[in-house]
């Protein structure tokens, strides 16, 4: 019974977390596509600026040490031997979702603004929703693409209601390598979203700089990744002839 109980907070936990992510992404979403415009105060321009930069920049830190810490192995073998690491793609989504939430509420916008582009001129508006169309696009359906129930936690959580093995282990070598380097699916499309903006201020400089840097980092893809990712494009492309003759 108590197993029963425990195994109905995992998945109710999971679905939450599966929910809540949802709507922080289309928080994000509209946070970096649509900034509101640079709010100017009556106080020193340089202190106001000094305070903005400071405070986004501690919340950028949070983000990026929440991401690196809770991906670690050492956080792994934590939960592990806490027996709940079926849960733990779960706890880490909404761990990163709280702390993205915490981000876009306090984020301070510093009055300096390096380019300033008018969107009143309508090619330039257009070429403007053009490209944040296609670069979440790429983003979302990359990570459609990567099997959205497991990088969101729900099939760790089923397989183990299920007492299946983990769904990482049914992968091949060479496809949990290139997982393990590429922290995310879609860099070009954030590179994207984060660097082609109509208003460069301070705020969004540091913001595209220190995510920029920290998902490049983090990004270790090597030759034979890309080789495996040549070979599966391939594969899937003769399937889908065959499929279509």
């Amino acid at each position: 019974m108590i197993t029963k109980v425990l195994k109905l907070i995992k998945l109710l936990f999971a679905l939450s977390s599966f929910i809540c992510v949802f709507y922080v992404i289309l928080e994000l979403t509209y946070f970096l596509s649509f900034p509101k415009p640079v709010l100017h105060s009556k106080e020193d321009l340089w202190l106001t600026t000094s305070r903005a930069l400071l405070t986004d920049m501690v919340l950028l830190s949070l983000f990026v040490l929440q991401h690196s810490a809770m991906a670690s192995e050492s956080f792994k073998s934590l939960l592990y031997n806490l027996r709940i690491s079926d849960i733990s793609r779960s706890i880490y989504i909404t761990a990163t979702a709280a702390v993205l939430l915490v981000a876009i509420k306090y984020w301070t916008f510093a009055p300096y603004v390096l380019w300033d582009i008018n969107l009143n001129y309508k090619p330039v508006l257009y070429l403007y929703i053009g490209f944040h169309c296609i670069a979440w696009t790429v983003i979302y359906v990359a990570n459609v693409c990567t099997d959205v129930t497991e990088l969101l936690g729900l099939k760790q959580v089923y397989y183990s209601i299920m007492n299946l093995p983990n769904p990482n282990l049914r992968k091949s070598l060479r496809l949990q390598k290139l997982n393990a380097h590429m922290r995310h699916p879609s860099f070009l499309g954030f590179l994207l979203v984060f660097w082609f903006i109509p208003v460069m201020s301070l705020d969004r400089l540091l913001l595209a700089t220190i995510l920029t840097g920290y998902m490049y980092i983090a990004w270790n893809t090597d030759g034979e990744d890309y080789n495996y990712q040549k070979y599966m494009f391939q594969r899937k492309h003769h399937e889908l002839e065959r499929l279509s003759s």
